[in-house]
């Protein structure tokens, strides 16, 4: 038996990617996850390491370019790292969008019942803000998944596609400090300011 990798990764991709009759009913029809942006999926956000920074869940279309395919009344989701080990970052505040009633923990299960049918476009769920928990973890994947598949207002499930966004941490810029004569000018000859 050969034990190259590369074959081994080659079938184990030909195997997932071959369609059957089935498996289309199976297909996402749109997205739910964490994005830099409020209004479309942006995958990437570089804070300055150790500044709180903001993330929103959306529910949106399969592309930038698609529409969401339904119009959403309930979804059940949660925030979490992905991957291993501990989170580098933790959630402090969460702000759930108007015209949904959210219950829930972000780490646990939130349930987001919309008050009217909002479909189209994308749909903001929450706005996230997030702060740092551990040294030396500046580069890591964060992400808000669907636990359930999303109801329509015709209470029809939809499945969604989890995205995610790379947070690339970077070292905050140094603050100017004033000069000797910046300092001096602040002040009139008898040195009040």
């Amino acid at each position: 038996m050969d034990r190259h990798p590369s074959r081994y990764l080659a079938t184990l991709c030909l195997v997932v990617l071959l369609p059957t009759a089935s498996s289309a009913q199976w297909e996402p029809e749109g997205r739910l996850g964490l994005s830099a942006a409020y209004d479309q999926y942006v995958e990437h956000l570089e804070p300055d390491i150790g500044n709180p920074f903001t993330l929103y869940v959306i529910l949106t279309g399969m592309s930038n370019e698609e529409l969401l395919a339904f119009d959403l009344q309930t979804v059940t989701w949660l925030v979490h790292t992905v991957c291993c080990g501990d989170s580098p970052v933790g959630v402090v505040s969460m702000v759930h969008a108007p015209g949904f009633v959210t219950v829930g923990d972000p780490y646990e299960v939130i349930e987001s019942e919309a008050l009217d049918c909002p479909g189209g476009g994308t749909v903001l769920l929450a706005t996230v803000t997030f702060d740092w928990l551990l040294d030396g973890e500046t580069e890591f994947l964060l992400s808000a998944g669907a636990l359930t598949a999303a109801l329509d207002c015709e209470d029809e499930p939809h499945l969604l596609q989890t995205i995610t966004v790379q947070v690339t941490g970077q070292e905050p810029a140094p603050t100017e400090s004033p000069s000797w004569s910046q300092v001096k000018a602040l002040f009139n000859e008898e040195g009040v300011q």
